[in-house]
């Protein structure tokens, strides 16, 4: 089957490797490769950190359990290593916090989280010295990780060439659809027909489909710190040691897709990274760098199907965790005709 997937961000790259291994003659079109959240994203796999709920919740969860077989496939295939670290300190800073965190981990850890270590604030302090003494909590989620996402996205196009897909440079403006089905899409110079069409063009999916996927501005810095221990999840900021730098994100801003890096951005990120880990007032700032995360009104993905077609879009903040089951549900529909149960919970129907 010859396959169209409009969108070359980790959702699309992932569906586009998995129909390849799976025998289908797939084309990707892409209109600018770094355009996407995915190469400005933490990386973080965090379900429980995010405080996730529900049927996202479950969902995360399931993806998470997938990532290390997605991760060592990506890598025979692409012969590319990603950077991968386990583990995810969540911090709580205020009292609320610390009442909602005790809460949350005694059911994680009971119903989907078996690595779990509870810290009080003095043995916190003994064993992270360099976290803020204004810490009342913390959890440590051995389940959760972080991956190196600018490795990730350039190991998936490496993969997707060498599994043979075709890499179109084209920025599809328009879908002729009938009906349950897309009979041809336009690009700016010319126009494609495929089987079937895979639609996982991120926060600009709005531009071909009628749903509530919007931009959500995020600023992220890169800063140079001797800091190597785990991922520090706070509600000020959260700290992604890396091997060749360390994160700090990310803020939160509807502000459509407004490119510009402004102080307010960077004040928030310094002065939240500062109140964790107050060393950090001394790194060195490396690079600041802007994403437009995919958000829907109730912060879930938006899962659709056609005759012809899927649509994939509204993974927020949780693009990168979803990517490997969200990849597995769209090959399920196209091999097997299998409607998953997350196409009923993830419906855009549930907005009207």
């Amino acid at each position: 089957m010859e396959i169209l997937v409009v969108g070359g961000g980790v959702i699309g790259l992932s569906v586009a490797i998995n129909l390849l291994l799976a025998g289908h003659k797939v084309k990707l079109a892409v209109r600018d490769r770094k355009e996407g959240a995915s190469w400005v994203a933490g990386g973080m796999l965090a379900p429980f950190s995010e405080g996730l709920e529900g049927e996202l919740l479950r969902f995360s969860v399931e993806s998470l359990h997938l990532w290390h077989e997605y991760l060592d496939r990506l890598q025979d295939i692409s012969g590319r290593r990603v950077y991968f670290s386990e583990g995810i300190l969540r911090l709580a800073l205020t009292e609320e916090e610390e009442q909602d965190l005790r809460e949350k981990v005694k059911r994680y850890s009971s119903e989907f989280c078996k690595s779990v270590a509870s810290y009080e604030t003095e043995e916190l302090l003994c064993e992270f010295p360099y976290i803020t003494k204004d810490v009342r909590y913390a959890v440590l989620y051995g389940e959760e990780g972080n991956v190196d996402t600018e490795e990730l996205m350039e190991a998936l196009y490496v993969a997707f060439e060498k599994l043979g897909g075709e890499l179109l440079n084209e920025d599809i403006v328009r879908v002729r659809r009938e009906g349950e089905r897309i009979e041809k899409v336009f690009s700016v110079f010319g126009e494609f027909t495929a089987d079937f069409y895979v639609f996982a063009t991120g926060a600009w999916l709005k531009e071909h489909f009628n749903f509530p996927v919007f931009p959500v501005k995020g600023h992220i810095l890169r800063i140079n710190a001797p800091l190597k221990d785990y991922v520090l999840y706070s509600s000020a900021a959260y700290i992604i040691p890396r091997e060749k730098d360390v994160l700090v994100g990310a803020t939160t801003e509807n502000k459509g897709f407004d490119r510009r890096i402004t102080l307010g951005g960077v004040k928030q990120l310094t002065e939240g990274a500062a109140r964790v880990v107050p060393s950090l007032q001394e790194a060195e700032l490396l690079e600041v760098r802007v994403g437009f995360r995919p958000g829907t009104p109730d912060e879930k993905p938006v899962f659709y199907f056609g005759e012809n077609f899927l649509v994939l879009g509204g993974h927020y903040r949780n693009g990168i965790l979803h990517a490997p089951l969200t990849a597995e549900i769209a090959l399920r529909f196209v091999d097997k005709g299998e409607v998953s149960e997350y196409f009923k919970s993830f419906s855009p129907y549930r907005f009207k």
